[in-house]
């Protein structure tokens, strides 16, 4: 590179940064569940073929309102106001259907002619007590819509799919703004499109939190460096114009900023910061060495040129692994930081050659007080590393063991709602619906015959079928139990005359029949159609559960499947249990099943960029045992902290991996250039342990300042992805700095 090429990089740069605003503007912030399905899996490809025969895409868009009353809930007062609230959210766009204790009715036949009268009259206080006693009698009310103790009920409401953010907050702010009007004795309003906006916010504050904390860091970083405010200003413009060009990238592609992707800020701008200056020290040494300006530069390029064009590719390629997994979001979040790596790479190299070759020497070049504090301190490191280096392998030995076993105890578990800030008034609310009534977790089992010349139309399959809801109601905790027999039981109970004790299955086949013709000439056609397909080949039954975790829900996944496994040669019907719970807790495993591969091939491409550095086989051993014993330790803190492998910490290995090595590269490119002088390879170590020490350190606490930033975050996941990367980056540079070259003076023989 020389200076006229330089200045019509600059030109491009400031053009392209210019124009980046434009797709910049329309960058969105997004959380959708949906999106965090494992793209490619047979379960999610049975769900999609489950929500279209049943069309329950409409379920999973449920928003559930619980609302207390102190003196009970047959109070005329707190009628009133649950009845007019059900009929605001029943008018408001975007809603699809409502059900509400107040506005239900009974169905029932007298002498062929169909009768409705309200479940509860609001306006006559004097049946209240009959009302009450008929409806805590009434199975399909008090197990839906009735709390546990009898002073709450609900009202359960479905929007419609897909809504933009604008349209949620539309749909929700009304509503909670109608509840607060009302004046409840209390309230708990739990909603899909509520975590998702709840997501959103915490994203936005957070993303704002990261690039603060890290910009500042970076500059207290660069002052204590430069010792000069001047040379602050042009590394942060390189880390802002390329974390602009990331973003920008991002929304011209069509995505947007989620949960995952808002932490490429802060790691961009370490991973600039950390090129910056491994460029800008060895400039300075070259400086002090006595060269001109223009040697300097042109020395520092070509020396240091390659080996920081090789380590951001290892930084890449570390996210690029996440590529191997088929969560969609985190696969983006993948690439997007590979693409922000590389465009990092050129804008800093480019825009650092511009502005060392116009500007003066930097005034820390002739301060030498400390540089001589920095050769004496890592002087004293290296003699006592090689005096003690039986002490280093036994303590390293006796770590690796350790780490190993609390390693084990790691277990895989999550929970969407693990990652709300527990402050949040949300997850009260989900705690309120968890007591008081069948829980927010959506459970879906899938029916299917064995004989399609059968279906589920025959009392006897019915039967059986009922048998099935009572073990998921009773051994399983599974509440809002609906399905087919729900309507069959209705149908049976209006057709004798509304009366409780009939809330049961028909007694033969031809009521059976009878009763289908009946509901499929009513407004509950639509209902069986949600429930069951047409010719009664497979039914779906729905449910409730609270928020249980991947651990939690596992137990109970057995149970089911020892359940049918005994039942294998009684029912002749299969069962598939599924729903979107199932497929997000699936993330888990999907992520964990990957977790080996991606560090896998993560270590080859470090291994390769090692041999051809020096064309020896045994560096090979050199560069991976001191970047994979952090991961080890790195797993030995997640078990001795308790931190669940999840869909989050599962990725930050590959990550890890990619950015230790960051210091190995340079160690081994700085070594290759002593060998290439004809130095002996004690006298190379020593002279590459002097003049990278320096660099390792520094760029080692500019990328921890980086990932710390992410302990300000209100996501628990997030905040565990950068502890725990910082701790993988700290104990990769304790063990650069000892370990790396110990193994060079015992394994590398130099080659004539």
């Amino acid at each position: 590179m020389n200076e006229h090429k330089g200045r019509i990089g600059i030109f491009i740069i400031l053009l392209l940064t210019f124009l980046s605003f434009i797709p910049l503007r329309s960058l969105k912030f997004e959380f959708n569940i949906e999106k965090l399905f494992p793209s490619g899996d047979p379960e999610l490809a049975f769900f999609q073929e489950f929500q279209q025969q049943f069309r329950s895409d409409i379920d999973e868009e449920f928003m559930f309102i619980g609302l207390k009353s102190k003196t009970g809930i047959f109070d005329r007062d707190f009628l009133v106001k649950t009845d007019s609230l059900s009929r605001f959210i029943a008018r408001q766009d975007n809603i699809i259907k409502v059900y509400s204790l107040t506005s239900s009715n009974i169905i029932y036949f007298q002498k062929e002619e169909i009768n409705a009268r309200p479940l509860i009259h609001i306006d006559k206080p004097e049946l209240y007590a009959a009302d009450s006693a008929y409806l805590f009698q009434s199975a399909e009310y008090r197990d839906l819509l009735i709390s546990k103790d009898g002073k709450s009920i609900a009202i359960a409401a479905f929007n419609k799919q897909y809504l933009t953010n604008e349209q949620k907050d539309k749909l929700l702010n009304p509503i909670q703004q109608k509840i607060a009007e009302l004046g409840f004795d209390e309230t708990h309003l739990t909603a899909k499109i509520r975590v998702e906006r709840i997501y959103i916010k915490e994203i936005q504050k957070n993303l704002t939190k990261y690039l603060l904390l890290s910009l500042s860091l970076i500059c207290l970083a660069l002052y204590l460096l430069f010792k000069s405010v001047k040379t602050i200003i042009l590394p942060l413009l390189v880390i802002v114009v390329s974390i602009i060009w990331t973003l920008s990238f991002i929304s011209l592609t069509g995505h947007s900023l989620d949960i995952i992707s808002s932490l490429l800020p802060p790691i961009l701008a370490a991973i600039c910061m950390s090129d910056i200056i491994h460029i800008s020290t060895h400039y300075i040494e070259q400086l002090r060495a006595g060269l001109s300006k223009k040697a300097a530069l042109d020395k520092t390029y070509k020396e240091i040129g390659l080996a920081t064009f090789f380590t951001c590719c290892t930084i890449a390629i570390g996210f690029i692994t996440l590529g191997i997994t088929n969560i969609i979001p985190i696969r983006n979040f993948g690439f997007f930081a590979a693409i922000g790596i590389m465009l990092g790479f050129g804008i800093t190299m480019i825009s650092l050659y511009v502005f060392y070759s116009v500007s003066p020497v930097p005034k820390v070049v002739f301060e030498k007080r400390g540089e001589h504090r920095w050769n004496n301190f890592l002087a004293f490191s290296f003699k006592t590393i090689l005096k003690n280096k039986v002490l280093v392998f036994s303590l390293l030995i006796i770590l690796i063991g350790v780490s190993v076993f609390y390693a084990t105890k790691i277990e895989i578990n999550s929970s969407l709602l693990q990652e709300i800030p527990k402050k949040n008034p949300m997850l009260e609310d989900y705690r309120f619906m968890e007591k008081d009534f069948a829980g927010t977790r959506p459970f879906e089992i899938a029916l299917t015959v064995n004989d399609k010349k059968t279906s589920f139309f025959e009392l006897e399959k019915m039967k059986q079928v009922a048998e099935v809801e009572t073990f998921l109601k009773d051994s399983c905790g599974i509440g809002y139990i609906i399905s087919p027999l729900s309507l069959f039981r209705g149908a049976n109970k209006a057709f004798n005359g509304g009366e409780n004790a009939h809330f049961l299955l028909p007694e033969s086949q031809e009521a059976v029949n009878r009763y289908h013709e009946g509901i499929i000439q009513t407004e509950f056609a639509d209902e069986l159609e949600h429930y069951l397909v047409g010719d009664g080949s497979r039914l779906r039954i729905s449910g409730r559960l609270p928020n249980l975790s991947v651990k939690e829900f596992k137990p109970l996944k057995k149970k089911i499947d020892d359940f049918f496994t005994k039942k294998k040669s009684t029912y002749a019907f299969t069962y598939q249990v599924t729903g979107s719970a199932v497929l997000l807790d699936k993330i888990t495993y999907s992520l964990t099943e990957n977790l080996f591969t991606g560090i896998l091939f993560d270590a080859l491409i470090i291994c390769l960029i090692a041999f051809f550095l020096l064309r020896n086989r045994v560096i090979l051993f050199i560069v991976l045992i001191p970047n994979i014993v952090p991961l080890i330790f790195m797993a030995g803190v997640m078990g001795f902290l308790g931190i669940n492998l999840k869909a989050d910490t599962s990725v930050i290995f590959a990550i890890a991996l990619g950015l230790a090595v960051d210091d190995t590269i340079h160690f081994l490119s700085r070594f290759r250039l002593e060998l290439s002088k004809g130095l002996s390879v004690p006298y190379a170590v020593k002279r590459t342990y002097l003049s990278t020490g320096k660099a390792i350190i520094i760029t080692t606490l500019v990328l921890l300042s980086g990932f710390m930033t992410l302990l300000s975050s209100s996501f628990g996941g997030t905040f565990y992805i950068g502890l725990l990367i910082s701790i993988c980056l700290f104990c990769a540079m304790i063990l650069e700095l000892t370990l790396t070259p110990l193994l060079i003076l015992l394994l590398y023989k130099k080659k004539k």
